[in-house]
């Protein structure tokens, strides 16, 4: 692994494609568009996104292509910021490949149980294709669960699903598939970086994707009690393995909880809690997912400015990258939707 003197260029780059982010002036302007191809429109005209719908009939586009060329662009920068000085050669730079591969095996799982196995080619990022470690085509193929494995077969995610069962309807666990695999990625990744990266690196980026993990975790907690009102050792048996600040016996506390206006008042007094109460002291379970992904991207933000660490520069800026595309979708669904300006702007994370 090159020291990280080296790597400054990449800490360099990742800074200066973050400062080609949308501006809250950006927000305001596609907050005021009518439409999917006024917006498609304004991201052409007036943004770092232009190159990537030079070619882009903005007049015929819709929304799930105009959701897919951002994506797809956000893929690209990510190839190339790992190919930039060779670092696309180390396995911790294909953490956001592998996530994505697990996605997809999630996903064409999904369709076969839906009996919309043929639908799922359309849901397949065609700029992916040439990147996965397995053949997307052929996954695209599957009618039923042995099909899915054969196609994965020499891939770490086999051993890991291949013992799955269907229930009584012929239908397999997706939510237990995909926390299997969401776990063996945890795994993967805590492995690669503690052999790959000096101490002190190591620290720094297992730090950071523990803080991200411990907020989806009181995501996902937070979903589960509100729909289903499970019990904290159901909900443990669905979380992550990863506790960074909030630990488990925390945790175990917040899972507790007799409902969800319950879970937010003990979400209160935890450590993430209380970072939320600094920008938001009237967290409520209508905004609490909202408040989660702001600290989410906070933490994000700091770690992109302050840190000297190519991983953690490149882990930091992916993610902002995703919060944009995830803003943008909002105002797309706003619009379609109809919904106030004002609703809308209280959803963006800026």
């Amino acid at each position: 692994m090159p020291d990280n003197f080296s790597l400054n260029a990449t800490i360099a780059k990742a800074r200066a494609f973050y400062g080609k982010r949308l501006k809250k002036q950006d927000y305001d302007e596609l907050l005021h568009k009518s439409s999917v191809s006024e917006i498609a429109e304004y991201l052409k005209r007036n943004t770092h996104f232009s190159e990537e719908l030079e070619a882009i009939d903005t007049n015929a586009v819709h929304r799930g292509f105009l959701e897919s060329i951002l994506k797809r662009y956000n893929f690209n920068q990510y190839a190339r910021l790992c190919k930039f000085q060779g670092l696309n050669k180390y396995p911790f730079y294909n953490y956001m490949l592998v996530s994505m591969e697990i996605q997809m095996v999630v996903s064409c799982i999904m369709h076969i149980n839906a009996d919309a196995s043929e639908d799922f080619i359309v849901s397949v990022p065609s700029y992916l294709i040439s990147h996965a470690s397995f053949d997307l085509l052929e996954l695209s193929k599957a009618r039923k669960y042995d099909d899915v494995l054969k196609v994965i077969k020499k891939t770490p995610y086999y051993d890991v699903i291949k013992g799955e069962t269907p229930d009584t309807d012929g239908l397999y666990d997706c939510t237990q598939i995909e926390h299997k695999l969401r776990c063996y990625y945890l795994t993967w990744l805590r492995k690669i970086i503690l052999k790959d990266f000096s101490s002190k690196v190591s620290k720094e980026i297992i730090s950071i994707i523990d803080i991200q993990y411990d907020l989806i975790n009181i995501i996902n907690g937070f979903r589960i009690k509100a729909f289903s009102g499970s019990s904290a050792e159901e909900i443990e048996k669905l979380m992550l393995p990863v506790y960074g600040k909030l630990t488990k016996a925390k945790a175990h506390q917040l899972f507790e909880a007799k409902d969800s206006s319950d879970y937010i008042e003990r979400l209160k007094h935890t450590f993430y809690g209380q970072q939320i109460m600094h920008f938001d002291d009237n967290m409520t379970q209508s905004n609490m997912e909202t408040d989660i992904h702001r600290l989410r991207t906070k933490y994000a933000k700091i770690h992109l400015r302050a840190s000297d660490n190519a991983p953690v520069s490149l882990y930091s800026i992916l993610f902002l990258f995703d919060v944009e595309i995830q803003n943008i979708t909002i105002i797309i669904e706003g619009i379609r939707y109809k919904a106030p300006v004002s609703y809308i702007e209280k959803l963006l994370i800026i």
